[in-house]
């Protein structure tokens, strides 16, 4: 496991690398194989002292990427925090790519309802209220590795990085499209053509 940690607006001593890596140790119990970690450390000064350390740890395994960002009044206990956070992401990604291996050859109805349900997508909801458009400027610019991946493994991805949104490159068109949360639960997907 590679262990990168960079800190905004404030130091982090060595002790805070050592906690650090003891904690995320424990995720290798569930992912099989930890490749890269980066944990950022910001400072804040914020109303509240509880909440002036924000720390966000994103984890890279065998492809699948995991992200937990909480605030403490500590780094180590925002750390301790986004650790738990981790922790449930990973024993949920595990049961997922259990309970997948356990399905790869299903039932030739459920193979078709399977089909059918990835091939509906909804469409969002028109009739919502227009918000005031407020203007802005873009802050943060991320950039990511996009490999083609099928409706599920973007919600899956989705769900682990603990977004409402996910962009992917979908394997079925080999184009890009945006996999949303809706308000009422479900999820839709938005699926650009070219003009």
């Amino acid at each position: 496991m590679k262990l990168t940690i960079r800190s905004h607006h404030t130091t982090v001593f060595d002790d805070f690398a050592a906690h650090t890596e003891k904690r995320l140790l424990r995720l290798e119990r569930y992912l099989p194989r930890v490749d890269d970690v980066v944990v950022e450390v910001e400072h804040e000064e914020t109303r509240s002292a509880a909440h002036r350390y924000a720390v966000q740890v994103t984890v890279h395994a065998a492809g699948s990427i995991l992200r937990a960002e909480e605030r403490g009044a500590d780094p180590r206990l925002a750390l301790d925090a986004a650790a738990d956070v981790l922790s449930r992401q990973a024993r949920r990604h595990k049961k997922r790519l259990h309970d997948r291996n356990q399905h790869l050859n299903p039932s030739k109805e459920a193979a078709a309802d399977l089909a059918n349900g990835a091939a509906a997508v909804v469409e969002p909801n028109g009739d919502e209220e227009i918000e005031e458009y407020l203007l802005g400027k873009v802050v943060r610019v991320k950039h990511f590795e996009a490999k083609p991946m099928s409706q599920e493994e973007a919600l899956a991805q989705m769900d682990l990085i603990g977004h409402d949104f996910f962009l992917f490159l979908d394997a079925a068109s080999n184009e890009y499209a945006l996999l949303y949360k809706r308000k009422d639960g479900d999820y839709g997907l938005l699926a650009p053509r070219r003009g």
